[in-house]
């Protein structure tokens, strides 16, 4: 699975993905999910493999709700 930066232009509902976030010199990620409706967005990690599995687990707990 693509884990893509947020674009509204190409949302489609049970989309996920990873937005770099420059902090100082360095990036952090912060991951994101969409359900068809809501943006949910998850807390900034610092490695983009920790973002890519809190982006699965977001979309696990919404679809739970």
């Amino acid at each position: 699975m693509e884990f893509d930066p947020y674009r509204p232009i190409d949302l489609y509902p049970d989309k996920m993905g990873v937005n770099p976030i420059i902090s100082g010199l360095l990036f952090k990620f912060r991951p994101w999910y969409f359900d068809g409706k809501t943006v949910w967005w998850g807390k900034d990690y610092e490695l983009r493999s920790e973002a890519e599995d809190a982006a699965r687990e977001l979309k696990r707990l919404v679809n739970s709700l």
